[in-house]
């Protein structure tokens, strides 16, 4: 493969003088060079903007990081700035804290230009390491029981299987992404529905990062076994119902912003109107149409909430 497609990176930061260097030094270390860096700080109070400063100042053609008067905006909305402020045809998403494997890049792009046709999302699997990059599950799909074969957009509309900093997206995608993020969860979630919806999305079955795991993380992954299962389903039927919630307000923004053939249309409003109905037909319309999570414990909680 040329090196002649230029990647951007955009990396969201926060309070992240931790772990931000050894970040920054895996890019640096990718085996394929082309590519450019844009972070976007959300008012850390550490020595975070100092460190980029260094590499910003070491590696002005390569590295920015992008000034505003904007904080707090959290993980979704810095993204969303960053986004917006995007410029080249491929571009990947980065947290302050992981490591990139050193193919990383290329093995992305590889494969973004084998399948690319339309809107087109890649990702790849991930190794869950601790605070010390000691390893914890080689696949975090299989230590989350996630199926990326589960692509479509009934599977990604109730459960993301998709991690944004494994993500890679061309411009097309980028395009229809920008403005959906009103009542969006997470941006990798918005970026995979509207693939699925308009799109294309496809993967590598294999891990390309070290998904760093610490008492700071954000989202983090989690051992979904029995105990867990009983501890969030069964104690925490609140937060659940909201969740749901959310998951409509989120499907809601996208739909009212993209342009769907009518069957598609219907089937999403039939969705969002299920609460009007029993909850038997409820049920019934989801295993019908496919709207299902993926493993026992999530079908389980699905069912009963």
């Amino acid at each position: 493969m040329k090196n002649n497609l230029k990647v951007e990176i955009l990396m969201a930061t926060y309070n992240g003088e931790d772990y931000i260097v050894e970040q920054i030094e895996s890019l640096l270390n990718q085996t394929y060079n082309n590519w450019n860096l844009l972070i976007r700080d959300d008012g850390s109070k550490d020595r975070t903007i100092e460190k980029i400063e260094k590499f910003e100042k070491k590696y002005p053609n390569k590295i920015k990081l992008l000034k505003d008067n904007k904080g707090g905006l959290r993980a979704k909305d810095n993204f969303l700035e960053l986004l917006k402020n995007s410029k080249e045809n491929y571009i990947m998403f980065c947290d302050q804290d992981d490591v990139w494997l050193p193919n990383k890049i290329e093995l992305t792009l590889k494969k973004m230009l084998e399948v690319e046709d339309g809107p087109t999302l890649i990702h790849t699997d991930l190794k869950v390491v601790d605070d010390e990059l000691n390893i914890l599950a080689n696949s975090f799909w299989q230590f989350q029981n996630l199926n990326p074969n589960r692509k479509t957009h009934n599977y990604l509309i109730v459960q993301n299987n998709i991690t944004g900093c494994t993500m890679m997206i061309n411009r097309e995608l980028a395009d229809l992404s920008n403005g959906n993020f009103f009542n969006g969860i997470m941006h990798d979630w918005v970026i995979a529905i509207i693939a699925s919806l308009k799109g294309k999305i496809d993967y590598i079955n294999e891990s390309t990062i070290l998904y760093r795991q610490h008492e700071k993380n954000d989202i983090g992954a989690k051992d979904y076994n029995l105990k867990y299962f009983i501890k969030k389903f069964l104690r925490n039927k609140e937060e659940i119902k909201n969740n749901n919630l959310k998951i409509k307000k989120q499907l809601l923004d996208i739909k009212n912003k993209n342009k769907l053939e009518n069957s598609l249309n219907k089937e999403l409003d039939e969705y969002l109107e299920l609460n009007k109905k029993n909850k038997i037909y409820q049920k019934a319309w989801l295993i019908k149409n496919n709207y299902l999570k993926n493993g026992i414990y999530r079908k389980i909680g699905q069912m009963l909430f």
